[in-house]
């Protein structure tokens, strides 16, 4: 099968996400490269440093290519948990976590730090965020943002073949480059994440979105479980009632 192939089937993927969740936002294609030569023609630089949930956001909404390097990353923990940082550069993450008030001490920093997904150090130099719609990688990570009822549908499709309830950890913060991309890759498993203070403050998630990571090998299966859950689809259909209660009338 060629790379064109390939790259078609997952755009048509991402048309068969649209149609069955309608989201406001394009579902994404994430991809972890070993370094910038893996960049599609056309991937969109930043032009400033700018955190990872932020290239997503551009990404979503606009359908821009994006491609995020280890220079370009303006996220302490970003740059740390994807590998880019030493881990030397911890002690200015615990401070961070004191100062922001995320804990309440220096263990439960530490803790916090050991509890958030990360990726080898220097394994992967970049990353690149696509619409899956119009992706040019084929990814390893597919990010669907949406609302309780979107996202509902999917957990839905993803316990379609085994009626396996899905397993998730909850971090407040750094959350969509983590706990989705990050936790996917790494454990292979969907994972439902709510947006943190990074995404709400520096990326404009809404207050009413939230996160659905699903690892690629996984994509076809969902969609298929969505399809076969004949109960309800998106949008949820609510009682027409006729005639109008008008008072009175």
């Amino acid at each position: 099968m060629s790379m064109n192939t390939k790259v078609e089937n997952w755009r048509d993927i991402g048309k068969s996400l649209e149609e069955l969740l309608r989201p406001q936002t394009y579902p994404l294609a994430v991809k972890l490269v070993k370094d910038e030569s893996e960049f599609p023609e056309g991937t969109r630089r930043p032009e400033q440093k700018i955190a990872v949930c932020q290239g997503l956001t551009l990404s979503r909404r606009f359908g821009s290519t994006m491609g995020i390097t280890e220079k370009d990353s303006g996220c302490p923990a970003a740059s740390l948990n994807y590998g880019w940082t030493k881990i030397a550069d911890e002690s200015m993450m615990l401070q961070f976590f004191l100062g922001a008030g995320y804990v309440s001490n220096e263990t439960a920093a530490k803790t916090l730090l050991e509890n958030m997904d990360r990726l080898e150090l220097g394994k992967y130099r970049g990353v690149v965020i696509s619409s899956l719609t119009r992706t040019k990688i084929a990814p390893d990570v597919i990010l669907v943002y949406g609302n309780p009822a979107q996202i509902m549908r999917l957990i839905q499709g993803a316990m379609y073949k085994e009626g396996k309830k899905l397993k998730i950890e909850l971090l407040g913060l750094a959350v969509s480059c983590t706990g989705g991309i990050i936790r996917a890759f790494n454990t292979g498993e969907c994972q439902v994440a709510i947006p943190g203070t990074g995404d709400r403050a520096f990326a404009l998630t809404y207050d009413n979105e939230m996160l659905f990571a699903i690892p690629a090998a996984k994509a076809e299966e969902i969609i298929s479980g969505m399809k076969g859950q004949r109960l309800v689809k998106y949008p949820i259909p609510t009682p027409l009632l006729m005639p109008p209660p008008f008072p009175g009338l």
